[in-house]
């Protein structure tokens, strides 16, 4: 994958029989304490689809299975493109639509990784390469063909792991020195202070719009760090910052003496998805 210190690393694991029911000639059993996928081709050729659904912001993506071949025959490995490339069809296959592009084909061993290449581009430049589509689901097949003469194949998928690297790029200088924002046990998190207006009419209104006004500057302070724009110390003015945060909670509120509030938000790194400032 690209050398992205800041890109994040994502893991999506399915068992076997966990397929979709779009596969043809799957049968699930169970197979140390999990669901597998036995398929066997003898005549026609047979196939496992797995759908993974990722983040928009998914730039590569690499993926590796469990598989036991009791036949010793190799599997074909498909990935699902959205785009305008269409593959030529192939005579040993004539049910495989052309939007199937070939991985690689394989003498699995247990154990499969992707390996020609190791890892794909999700999207091309133009159009003619999209393997996330307008859903974000990452589709990928196992194809069991007899050949020609046909052989009898047989696999047991026990596991597929699909592995991408997104495009979130955490800024690294874009926090205050007071340290307004911080990354936490997967989640990023931002305070900010509110202060009682002091044409409130009473003290319930007073706290109720301190809060309000610490939670915009939590958003504020939030959104500033994943756009990339530097924070300005406390008193040192304000900026603006459009944006949305789905997913952002409240952390935490503190009351002080003076009237003051401070909310903490938390929004979890997989939920972030990098946009342009």
């Amino acid at each position: 994958m690209v050398n992205n210190a800041n890109a994040e690393l994502l893991n999506i694991t399915l068992d076997g029989g966990s397929y979709s029911p779009f596969s043809k000639g799957c049968i699930g059993i169970d197979r140390d304490n999990s669901r597998s996928c036995l398929l066997s081709a003898i005549n026609n050729g047979e196939y496992a689809i797995y759908d993974f659904e990722v983040r928009a912001d998914i730039e590569q993506l690499g993926a590796y299975a469990s598989i036991e071949n009791p036949s010793g025959r190799e599997i074909d490995v498909y990935i699902y493109n959205y785009g305008t490339r269409r593959e030529i069809p192939l005579l040993s296959k004539p049910g495989l639509a052309n939007r199937w592009i070939r991985w690689e084909s394989v003498l699995v061993d247990k154990e499969w990784r992707s390996s020609s290449p190791e890892f794909l581009t999700s999207r091309s430049g133009g159009r003619e390469l999209d393997l996330v589509g307008p859903h974000n689901i990452v589709r990928l097949m196992f194809y069991a063909d007899p050949g020609m003469p046909p052989k009898n194949e047989m696999f047991v998928i026990k596991s597929v792991t699909l592995a991408y690297e997104t495009a979130v790029n955490f800024p690294n200088n874009s926090a205050s020195t007071d340290k307004k924002v911080w990354i936490e046990n997967g989640k990023i998190l931002a305070y900010g202070i509110g202060r009682p207006p002091q044409n409130a009419v009473n003290q319930a209104q007073a706290r109720a719009m301190a809060i309000r006004a610490a939670t915009v500057d939590a958003q504020r302070n939030l959104l500033s760090y994943l756009k990339g724009v530097p924070i300005p110390p406390a008193g040192n003015g304000r900026i603006t910052v459009a944006g949305s945060l789905p997913g952002a909670r409240t952390e935490n509120t503190e009351y002080f003496d003076d009237g003051s509030v401070r909310v903490t938000l938390a929004i979890s790194t997989k939920r972030v998805i990098a946009r342009s400032p």
